[in-house]
């Protein structure tokens, strides 16, 4: 299996923390946008959107990042990352889609601007602290749940963001961010000149 990546950002880097966590057989190729890689032929066939993560498996070619992640765990089952019962599936699954849906959007509005205050995030992390309340992880046990949602918050602007009135979104964030997989996967920006 081969995993086309750009570790910099959210989507790549929980799917090459998760890789990297369990030790899964994925090779890993980082994509380069300055050689305009994505917009050849070749990479149309992977993905038709032009972007990044894909994952190639023989002939089958899938792409988005939660996608990936559930077929990873899927594929190699003795992670325990995804519930196998239709309710633990549903949950799994609410969850990747409130992370594609509402903390994903949050964070690219704030990126650009068009969201300024970032006390705007704060009814999300309290939907967060539910789960996280009295769990270590969000189903109770690590999943890709986890390694989608905590990818969002270890970024720079994630690291701005005030956890204080969340105190087990912010100990759920510190243990992820002390995972093998996130550990092995942050990217060390060079000094400013």
């Amino acid at each position: 299996m081969l995993l086309h990546s750009f570790r910099i950002t959210p989507n790549n880097r929980k799917v090459e923390a998760f890789i990297v966590h369990f030790d899964l057989p994925v090779e890993v190729h980082q994509v380069s946008f300055k050689d305009k890689e994505t917009q050849t032929d070749e990479y149309f066939e992977l993905n038709p959107n032009r972007r990044v993560p894909v994952l190639v498996d023989g002939n089958f070619k899938l792409w988005e990042s939660n996608a990936i992640l559930t077929y990873l765990a899927r594929k190699f089952p003795e992670t325990s990352a995804l519930p196998t019962d239709i309710q633990g599936r549903a949950d799994a699954d609410r969850w990747l889609h409130w992370q594609s849906s509402h903390l994903m959007p949050f964070m690219g509005a704030v990126k650009t601007g068009v969201e300024t205050d970032l006390n705007n995030i704060k009814p999300w992390f309290t939907a967060l602290e539910v789960p996280l309340k009295d769990n270590d992880y969000v189903l109770g046990s690590l999943s890709v749940v986890d390694f989608a949602v905590a990818a969002y918050l270890m970024t720079k602007l994630g690291n701005k963001l005030d956890y204080s009135e969340h105190p087990g979104v912010d100990a759920w964030r510190n243990r992820m961010t002390n995972l093998k997989g996130f550990v092995e996967t942050q990217v060390k920006m060079p000094p400013a000149a």
